[in-house]
């Protein structure tokens, strides 16, 4: 039904986001343990650490001033926040919907697909709809005269009602998708974003070099420091 495929897209959605992070997790452990020096942070670990949760990675790289990562970790808990209002408020107004068409039309719509949803809406019976579908020649629409197929709108202004019900459900529902796709350009946004802030620490890191002779090849002892800026 469209109504279920709906619910089990939004916890998929969710279940994606929960199943990667629990998949990255061991990766940015090991990319730890490779990283040859372990006073400079790893541009790997970094950029799997903001992909799990935006700005940690920025975090990880400098604790002091991580700001960049501050405002990827707000961005991603407001689109959070939203994420889940939108699914309580689409689910509240789901009922809202089935309860108002069954007191209203007589009509049980919560299991049923959108089409017939949108028969309830358009006309104001059963024998409505399969009027116009036999005048249209739509004899594949026609919907058998039984007792879960009935419904029957007392007045115009009861069926308009509905309508603009269920279009609430349906801009409600439809930013899910716009607002998971964010989610996940920020995560990428800020995993690029604290990598590269590791590459700039790796390629300002002091170089340091010892040997057994000097400048003009001769014996002695040279020790040079190098800062790059």
């Amino acid at each position: 039904m469209k109504r279920e495929a709906i619910q089990n897209s939004k916890f998929k959605i969710l279940n994606c986001f929960v199943l990667i992070g629990f998949m990255l997790v061991p990766l940015f452990v090991s990319a730890q343990d490779l990283n040859p020096n372990s006073e400079l942070p790893s541009p790997r670990t970094a950029f799997l650490r903001s992909l799990v949760v935006p700005g940690w990675g920025h975090h990880y790289v400098d604790k002091s001033n991580w700001t960049r990562g501050q405002y990827h970790l707000a961005a991603d808990v407001a689109m959070i926040l939203s994420y889940a209002g939108l699914t309580i408020r689409g689910n509240q107004l789901e009922r809202e919907l089935d309860v108002y068409a069954l007191s209203k039309a007589n009509a049980d719509i919560s299991n049923r697909n959108r089409e017939f949803q949108l028969a309830v809406a358009t006309f104001d019976n059963l024998g409505e709809y399969n009027d116009f579908q036999l005048r249209s020649r739509n004899w594949d629409d026609l919907l058998p005269d039984i007792a879960e197929n009935r419904w029957n709108w007392g007045e115009d202004a009861q069926r308009f009602q509905f309508q603009d019900m269920r279009e609430r459900v349906d801009r409600t529902n439809s930013q899910l998708p716009t607002i998971a796709a964010l989610m996940v350009a920020n995560r990428l946004i800020s995993a690029l974003s604290a990598y590269n802030h590791a590459r700039r620490v790796w390629d300002n890191a002091p170089e340091a070099s010892f040997s057994y002779l000097n400048e003009f090849g001769q014996p002695g002892v040279t020790a040079n420091l190098r800062f790059n800026f």
